[in-house]
């Protein structure tokens, strides 16, 4: 657990042409006051003082006399007189009447959202739909929610904000090694219980890749009728994040930042004082029949030196030294969004500075996206979503993460108060002080802190690119085809070092263990490609009452793991940082997987009258995971509501309820994540055997076949295997 008290600062700008205006108000400006019959200017923004760009500016009763506001929100009106009332209009918002203030020429003018919670517009599978006309189970998380939050990491800001959302972190609080898991509605399957993650249609991204800053709404499908048009890893449902977009404005700039400050919310009750540390001990052998290990000497030493040389008579909690006491963690964004009406863009640069509450297990992190959509003609707009990012953690804090070799292990909890760990007049590094005392000197943290040289960070690097193209050939026909190249890459290099350890007398220190570890290089190199194309076609109609959503399309994904591990002893000098300084060859392995997945899917969604509903899905997806005979699955869903508020027989009741629906849903889900290996298939790994007394090297079978593996399957309701 972490305390959090935070600094949290954001500055907008605009450049030239756009500013931010407060409501208006019907006291006239200092603008010059001319007589009947003359020009006014004035500007439209929203709630929030955006510019609204396209609304319409018109004389109340003559239709002669109007504007249409500009990209940066302005108008101009040549000819109005005291006598005109202005009426401002815009889909989406209140209609404003604003009488003209005799001589006054500049108006600011402020319309209002008029879109209901109920009007509200959800993120669904490959498409967006009326709260109102959702018949499967969605959760919406809005960016206000995550903007309040001090928290660099997103999967941590999820936490609390949707219901059936649980959020885990069993990493710890390392950055970069937190390791956290979600789940929706609990467990749903036997394997892999993690749902799907979903950024900008791309798959194959963890949300704690994504700057929470960048974020504008999160859907969160929780039931098969919502999720079966993901088919396969649906299963534990689907978290759908859309990042900012660009928008027909002028330039904006946005600077967003806060400094935290993280301790420890609840410290262990330690026992510090060494003395009565060692009368516990002495009474804890004698109960068991056992001699005391201390002696009444060493126990009033250090009672009567009572803190006044705290490097040779220490009294240490282990906790000072390996905590930050604040933590001070930094997060810095800069964004610049705009467009015209053939161009939008949003451009982000971020930074996070995350030092860590466990001293050496500092992260840092740079990190940039950019989401750009051009309108070649009417009909075609093509566009590009790129991301990526590069940090570095501490070569330790791997380590850290798990408890590691700094607490658990190897670390602190086997040390005693009686230890000196660090002598700052020296810059030595200590052990036992009492000579009676178990000899656990090893386990000093400072030198399980330090072991990897921390010249030798680990670097991560991630670049997803995404290429779409939109065309809408007729009216409430779209296809849309897209590609996507992600790639990401960890190279881990371990440099083994150690410390000597000393006790610290009133005579000088005294050498108790040399550090003699046997010196190595040590480098992990990791890899993974993920590539995904998709094309899909809606088509939108009505037919009297009946409005009809009818949606088809197919993906294929392709998913590639490689991994390297070498290492090499013996250093011929502790300094040199290239692998042939080693001069014992140590392990060398390597290894690589690889699946692909090919999917068909469709929607049909029926609305009579806004009041009955009806969608449909099904999904067909083949795994390369699986045997031929077993590779396709197929997951269909079914769901309908009824607007019980919208009968004419519920009219008396809409001053106290405005929404009353009974839904209904089934539908199956898939899950493909078993295992990364081709399980049908028998798995050998190299071996040796002895013949005619000689060793041989072969290949022995390490894995059994099963050739009826196949899809594990989530029906709603029931659990099928």
């Amino acid at each position: 657990m972490r305390h959090f008290f935070c600094l949290f600062m954001i500055i907008i700008m605009y450049v030239p042409g756009a500013k931010a205006f407060s409501q208006y108000s019907g006291e006239p400006s200092d603008s010059a006051r001319i007589s009947s019959g003359y020009g006014i200017t004035g500007i439209v923004t929203d709630d929030g003082g955006e510019p609204i760009i396209g609304a319409s500016v018109k004389v109340k009763g003559n239709a002669k006399k109007g504007a249409t506001t500009d990209i940066t929100g302005n108008f101009i009106l040549p000819d109005v007189t005291e006598d005109d009332i202005l009426q401002i209009t815009h889909m989406g918002y209140n209609a404003a009447d604003i009488p003209i203030v005799k001589g006054k020429t500049r108006y600011k003018i402020v319309l209002h959202d008029n879109l209901s919670e109920l009007d509200e517009v959800v993120v669904v599978g490959y498409a967006s739909q009326r709260k109102v006309d959702l018949t499967g189970s969605v959760s919406s998380i809005n960016t206000s929610a995550l903007s309040d939050r001090p928290i660099t990491n997103t999967t941590n800001a999820l936490a609390g904000l949707a219901a059936g959302l649980t959020v885990t972190n069993s990493g710890g609080n390392t950055p970069g090694f937190e390791a956290q898991s979600i789940l929706v509605r609990g467990r749903g399957t036997l394997n892999d219980a993690a749902p799907l993650i979903v950024v900008d249609g791309m798959t194959g991204i963890s949300l704690s890749d994504i700057n929470p800053q960048d974020i504008e709404n999160i859907s969160v499908l929780k039931d098969a009728a919502s999720a079966a048009i993901y088919g396969s890893r649906a299963a534990n449902g689907v978290i759908l994040v859309t990042t900012r977009q660009g928008s027909e404005r002028a330039p904006r700039v946005t600077y967003s930042g806060n400094v935290s400050f993280e301790t420890v919310a609840k410290r262990l009750n330690l026992v510090t004082d060494y003395a009565d540390f060692m009368e516990i001990q002495n009474a804890g052998l004698i109960v068991n029949g056992q001699a005391p290990r201390f002696s009444q000497g060493k126990i009033d030493e250090w009672r009567n030196d009572a803190g006044h040389n705290p490097t040779i008579y220490p009294n240490t909690d282990w906790q000072d030294h390996i905590y930050r006491n604040p933590s001070v963690v930094q997060n810095h964004n800069l964004s610049v969004t705009g467009g015209s009406k053939t161009v939008k863009y949003n451009i982000s640069l971020g930074y996070v500075n995350n030092p860590g509450m466990i001293y050496y297990t500092d992260y840092q992190r740079y990190q940039l996206r950019s989401n750009v959509e051009v309108n070649i003609k009417p009909w075609i707009n093509i566009g590009t979503n790129i991301f990526g990012y590069i940090d570095k953690n501490n070569p330790s804090s791997e380590n850290a993460a798990a408890g590691g070799d700094v607490i658990f292990g190897s670390g602190a909890f086997n040390t005693v108060p009686g230890m000196t760990l660090y002598d700052p007049v020296t810059g030595l590094y200590g052990g036992i002080q009492n000579p009676e005392e178990e000899n656990v000197s090893n386990f000093n943290p400072y030198r399980r802190q330090w072991f990897y040289d921390t010249d030798y960070p680990t670097k991560t690097k991630r670049s997803v690119t995404k290429l779409f193209a939109r065309l809408t050939p007729i009216k409430g026909l779209t296809i849309q085809g897209s590609f996507s190249y992600n790639f990401w890459e960890r190279n881990v290099e371990h440099h083994l070092t150690d410390r000597d350890l000393f006790r610290f007398t009133f005579d000088g220190p005294v050498l108790i263990r040399e550090g003699v570890v046997r010196t190595y290089i040590r480098r992990y190199n990791y890899k993974n490609t993920f590539r995904s194309s998709e094309l899909t076609a809606k088509y939108d109609f009505n037919i009297s009452k009946l409005q009809t959503s009818i949606f088809a399309g197919m993906s294929q994904e392709y998913n590639r793991y490689d991994q390297d591990y070498y290492r090499k002893y013996d250093l011929v000098d502790p300094s040199l940082g290239a692998i042939d300084a080693g001069m014992t060859n140590g392990e060398i392995t390597g290894n690589y997987n690889e699946w692909a997945i090919r999917s068909y899917f469709g929607r049909i969604n029926l609305n009579w009258d806004n009041k009955y509903l009806l969608e449909a899905n099904l999904r067909a997806d083949g795994s390369s995971k699986f045997a031929p005979k077993h590779r396709w699955g197929y997951f269909p869903s079914i769901s309908a509501a009824w607007r019980i508020s919208q009968e004419k027989f519920m009219e008396n009741t809409s001053s106290w309820l405005n929404q009353l629906k009974l839904r209904a849903s089934y539908g199956s889900l898939g899950n493909n994540a078993t295992t990364s290996y081709y399980m049908y298939q028998s798995l050998f790994a190299t071996a040796n055997y002895v013949l005619n007394g000689s060793i041989a090297g072969g290949l022995a079978q390490t894995v059994l076949a099963n050739p009826n593996l196949t899809w594990e399957k989530y029906i709603y309701g029931q659990h099928r295997h």
